[in-house]
């Protein structure tokens, strides 16, 4: 009897795993790519040695695209990867043939239930790491197709999609935030009160790094304050995106909140001059 005990007590502490709900799955994500990828250059070493070299170089899409060749072998990603192996190894292919790749992502991107978002989604990060300023025109396109993404009910898929949108932010932020009006125009649509929780959790988290860049952000929040204006519904998401922009590491405060803080001090006394003592008493 001791032992059949012993072996029922050993057998439950194997058990390990358990069915999560698609709500506590979403609960476990955590979109943070700046802190995740270390020190990943913005530049692609790549692009470096090629300056000062007449030789072509692979590319980090070429090298992520034989990777994904081994690791997802659907009829999805088989059929992408015909269509595009032969013209993105060296630099100066992909430079020539982007408009063809790029369209070939749109396209299978929209493949529904497809098997090869993950590889896929990858691949738009290493296009963007491989081209920088070039790739940058196509980012409005290609955003309103990871929205569209986001929709869909798998966690693993909606995580891809805002870590994809993280890593576009990280290797693109130079050319962002010299069009971050259009950029918020664009990513405003995710922070909308009639969005799934979840969504609007994810934005904030991946914007924020971005709002941190900006230099004028006493102009970028009159912006933001005017948007709310036209659409109040942007308020709660607001809300969560200027936390996320504070927030630092290990429960502390980011390093630019003090200057956050006094220029959204500024900004809530104009739009509401007679509270602006208590604003000013609340911010020290």
């Amino acid at each position: 009897m001791e032992k059949r005990k012993g072996k029922a007590g050993k057998g439950k502490q194997k058990n390990k795993f358990r069915f999560e709900s698609f709500n506590e799955r979403i609960g476990n994500i955590k979109i943070d790519v700046v802190h995740r990828v270390g020190q990943v250059s913005e530049t692609p070493e790549i692009i470096c040695r090629h300056v000062n070299s007449t030789k072509d170089r692979e590319t980090f899409f070429y090298e992520s695209l034989q990777k994904w060749h081994e690791l997802n072998c659907t009829q999805h990603f088989v059929v992408f990867y015909q269509e595009v192996r032969g013209i993105t190894q060296l630099l100066t292919q992909l430079v020539h043939h982007k408009d063809t790749i790029i369209g070939s992502l749109v396209k299978h991107l929209q493949v529904k239930d497809s098997l090869a978002y993950e590889p896929l989604l990858d691949l738009v990060v290493q296009l963007a790491r491989d081209l920088h300023q070039d790739f940058y025109p196509h980012f409005p396109s290609l955003f309103t197709h990871l929205v569209a993404l986001s929709n869909i009910h798998d966690p693993h898929v909606i995580q891809c999609v805002f870590n994809t949108l993280e890593f576009l932010f990280k290797f693109l932020w130079r050319y962002m935030v010299k069009d971050i009006v259009a950029v918020y125009n664009l990513y405003s649509q995710l922070l909308m009160g009639s969005q799934k929780p979840h969504i609007r959790r994810f934005a904030t988290e991946s914007f924020g790094f971005l709002i941190r860049k900006v230099k004028d952000q006493e102009w970028f929040f009159r912006v933001v304050f005017m948007s709310m204006a036209s659409s109040p519904e942007l308020a709660e998401g607001v809300g969560h995106l200027l936390f996320e922009v504070c927030k630092g590491v290990e429960t502390k405060f980011h390093s630019c909140t003090t200057k956050v803080r006094r220029r959204l001090k500024v900004q809530l006394a104009h739009e509401n001059p007679e509270d602006s003592s208590k604003l000013y008493n609340m911010h020290t």
